[in-house]
């Protein structure tokens, strides 16, 4: 870190010799040692160097997510699909607790590539599949999803939570920055106002 510890700008305030005898970096960070609230200056120029291509790379990550979900609800061959999914689940389960179901978690999906027919080769997948072909195949259409699936895939919830909570702790960082230069300004014109007053006197 460029920023002297406290240890460190106590050493170097403490120096009473020449500073030209110092190290060009001692001298640097005794330089440093009077500037008021260095660290908290310091990392709001930080943050808002990085402030612009942070929120470029938050936002596009949130387009991607927001046109999946459009592009998911506006999908008539994704709810055919569905519907499709939803008949033949009824059908198996004909007869039990779980027929006649009016829908299904998204989880259950996953679920089709597991279940096999009597030859261990077939899954329910392989089924839906030749469902669709034979009598929808319009639904087939529903792959054109997949380009703007796979871009939100890869965006992270957790990430996205993570850098929208490191921007705030950087806004909350400069705006503490901003209040203490006007409250430093405020002192300072309060002093030269007193000096004035003494001066006029």
């Amino acid at each position: 870190s460029a920023v002297p510890t406290p240890a460190e700008q106590a050493q170097l305030l403490a120096f009473q010799g020449e500073p030209s005898s110092l190290d060009r970096p001692e001298q640097l960070l005794r330089s440093l040692c009077g500037i008021p609230r260095l660290e908290g200056r310091i990392l709001a120029m930080m943050f808002k160097a990085q402030l612009e291509p942070d929120m470029d790379e938050l936002l596009q990550q949130v387009d991607s997510l927001k046109a999946a979900c459009e592009a998911v609800q506006g999908s008539a061959e994704l709810q055919a699909l569905m519907q499709i999914v939803l008949h033949i689940g009824n059908a198996l389960n004909a007869g039990t607790t779980r027929g006649n179901a009016a829908g299904f978690r998204p989880s259950a999906l996953l679920k089709l590539a597991e279940h096999k027919a009597a030859d261990k080769k077939t899954t329910l997948l392989h089924y839906t599949v030749e469902v669709v072909q034979t009598n929808a195949p319009k639904v087939r259409r529903v792959t054109a999803l997949l380009p703007t699936l796979a871009q939100a895939s890869r965006v992270s919830l957790e990430e996205l939570r993570a850098k929208s909570a490191d921007l705030a702790r950087g806004m909350d960082q400069v705006e503490r920055e901003l209040t203490a230069l006007e409250e430093a300004a405020e002192k300072e014109e309060e002093r030269r106002e007193a000096l004035h007053r003494e001066a006029m006197e």
